[in-house]
């Protein structure tokens, strides 16, 4: 979001309309919020007045005592009634926004009345639905709560129908429990209504906002929220030092993104299809991002580094030192300290180095491995000869061209091909493997079935194979997901029954998504494992299609307990990686590897949201399925509720092997 239409002013007197509209846009203000009852009778002179003057109505004073779902008949007639001519006028008006409020837990009515509006308008227009945070009581979990009360209206309406609708969520003064806050951080939250009388003054005589509404504020803005102040003003120069003093806090933030959120801006709650790097081939700007990533490449030359040590034989003496991996901090300053210490050796005495240590790289891509090995190899003293194995003919030029300029005086080679069935094979075998085959939910890139596939070119025989494999293991892991954007934009399709090849491959396939709008509801807990090298039964020496994939099928059951009451819309997907010994790469999100961008999480979704309460249990289903020329995953709950098995055979994703 932009600085410039950040804040909003709500005009509560109507003695000259127009007047007020100038002074809040000469101060600054992005938008104006004002009660829909003297618009009615203020006849706009021309569009312009209407884009400048009118980007907000508040419904409610035509009849003060609106509400829809009253149990006086009488009420909810004359309700209905006046809602639906100011909706009509609003539309009428152009306008962007009409603010209609929510005040108790049954709008079975309301919701009936806000979803034949927006099905049967052409015209475009937001509805913020405002609602308290939370009101004098609620612990969260109470079923009355205004979470509840909006998260009915919701499923009344329909993931179609949620699609123009916003909340303008009022905070209080006293505000509730971190809990409540994660709540609300996953609904799509347009606005934050902040009243003046929330403001303290500080030393300077200026109005500031105490640091746990601070805090607040910031998470929302995060999340793209704008800000409507609210309330009379309480200091000398007006409004305008409201709007300034927000300004000033979307700054902060905005400077404050780790180097994780600066790369990933644009990028929160996207659906991307996941990479298929085995069957396409990556474009050179999608390397570039990758390569960009200085945490990731320096914990694999640290991995390599170690086990070049380990790999030397006849070793006597080894002289080490705890170092600690450097964190690369926002500004792309390696100089900041991580908590956790690697081994790294600074000195190698006695070893065997009659002999090059062997690496094979593959999956080359650009090269920054190859790289990563050779700086590897200047700092252990280890001797190396590196083949470089990658099958995109595109990546091949790059390397080739890299052969001749950085790597001219090194011993590198370059081995066109599938790793998986080497029609030339390098003369020897390799001590070492790197690669960096990962995907957002470890395996999902089908590193098992590649690993497997080129493990006869790794030094040893049938069931023993002592050659090292970076990364040496990996770990997908899960969580139930509440994100109502991330539903809408999955159940985009499913109410179009004339397309249903497309209503299934939109609700029926894993994305790789930014997080940002949404909530974890509980731990994540551990899915899938694979270890390299191999340990089991023969692999076929000539190519991969012999190959029993068997043993990388899977299957999980996994059983979480919410915290709180919420709406599961999906599943979460993260790994963690053991390149070598202690050295890992995580996206877990309780331990996520600094500052790392290369990965965002995986999201499996659900055709059908699925409420959920506080304690009870949700039970997830996940297969990996293989078949000769594909994996595919396929997922499905059993409690609280049953739903479908979600892409059945494949029939929405697959993975091309």
């Amino acid at each position: 979001m932009m600085n410039s239409n950040l804040v909003g002013l709500r005009i509560e007197t109507f003695d000259d309309v127009r007047k007020h509209f100038q002074i809040a846009r000469n101060e600054g203000f992005a938008f104006i919020g004002i009660d829909l009852f003297p618009v009615l009778h203020l006849c706009p002179q021309s569009p312009h007045d209407v884009d400048e003057m009118l980007p907000l109505v508040r419904s409610g004073d035509v009849y003060p005592k609106k509400d829809c779902d009253s149990k006086d008949i009488r009420v909810s007639c004359i309700s209905e009634h006046c809602l639906r001519k100011e909706l009509s006028w609003a539309v009428h008006l152009a306008l962007p926004a009409i603010e209609v409020p929510l005040r108790h837990d049954n709008n079975v009515k309301l919701a009936q009345l806000l979803t034949a509006f927006i099905k049967s308008e052409v015209a475009s227009i937001k509805i913020w639905i405002s609602v308290p945070m939370y009101t004098e009581g609620d612990v969260g979990q109470d079923a009355s709560s205004p979470w509840h009360w909006w998260s009915q209206l919701v499923g009344l309406a329909g993931p179609a129908a949620c699609e123009s609708l916003g909340l303008l969520l009022e905070v209080p003064t006293d505000l509730p429990e971190e809990d409540v806050v994660s709540r609300w951080l996953s609904e799509p939250v347009s606005c934050l209504a902040l009243s003046t009388h929330l403001f303290i003054t500080n030393s300077k005589g200026f109005p500031i906002l105490s640091r746990a509404h601070q805090h607040v504020l910031r998470q929302f803005l995060k999340i793209n929220s704008q800000v409507l102040i609210m309330g009379p003003s309480h200091h000398e120069r007006g409004p305008s030092i409201y709007r300034q003093y927000i300004s000033w806090i979307w700054k902060c933030t905005v400077e404050a993104k780790s180097l994780y959120e600066k790369h990933s801006m644009g990028f929160e709650d996207q659906l991307q299809e996941p990479l298929q790097p085995l069957q396409d081939n990556l474009s050179s700007a999608t390397y570039g991002v990758f390569e960009m990533d200085p945490y990731k490449y320096k914990a694999y030359e640290e991995a390599i580094c170690l086990a070049l040590v380990h790999r030397c034989t006849s070793r006597k003496v080894v002289e080490s030192y705890q170092s600690p991996l450097p964190e690369v901090d926002s500004k792309g300053d390696s100089s900041v300290k991580q908590a956790m210490l690697y081994p790294v050796y600074s000195k190698v005495v006695s070893l065997d180095i009659s002999t090059n240590i062997v690496i094979y790289i593959l999956g080359a891509g650009q090269g920054p491995f190859v790289d990563a090995s050779l700086q590897a190899s200047r700092r252990s003293g280890c001797p190396v000869r590196v083949y470089v194995i990658e099958k995109n003919s595109n990546a091949l030029l790059t390397l080739k061209h890299r052969m001749q300029t950085d790597w001219s005086g090194e011993d590198v080679h370059l081995v066109p091909g599938d790793m998986r069935c080497l029609s030339i094979p390098p003369p020897e075998k390799a001590d070492i493997f790197v690669s960096e085959l990962l995907g957002s939910f470890g395996d999902n890139e089908l590193s098992p079935e590649c690993l497997d596939g080129a493990q006869y070119l790794l030094k040893g025989e049938s069931l023993r194979y002592d050659g090292i494999s970076i990364p040496a293991s990996y770990t997908s892991y899960v969580a139930p997901l509440q994100s109502l954007r991330i539903y809408i934009d999955t159940s985009r399709c499913m109410e179009n029954l004339k397309f249903q090849e497309r209503i299934q491959r939109h609700s029926e396939t894993p994305y790789v998504i930014r997080l940002s709008n949404c909530q974890i509801l509980a731990a994540p807990e551990e899915a899938f494992t694979f270890k390299h090298p191999r340990k089991g039964g023969p692999l076929s020496p000539v190519g991969y299609q012999d190959i029993d994939t068997t043993p990388n099928a899977r299957y999980c059951r996994l059983t979480f307990v919410p915290r709180g009451d919420g709406v599961v819309h999906g599943f979460a997907g993260y790994f963690e990686a053991v390149l070598y010994d202690k050295i890992t790469l995580s996206t877990h999100p309780q331990r996520h590897s600094p500052n790392m961008f290369s990965w965002f999480p995986m999201v499996f979704p659900l055709v059908s949201a699925m409420p959920v309460k506080a304690g009870q249990r949700i039970t997830f289903h996940l297969w990996r399925c293989i078949s000769p020329r594909h994996v595919w995953y396929e997922w499905a709950t059993t409690e609280p509720t049953v739903s479908k098995i979600h892409n059945s055979a494949g029939s929405a994703y697959k993975i091309g092997l």
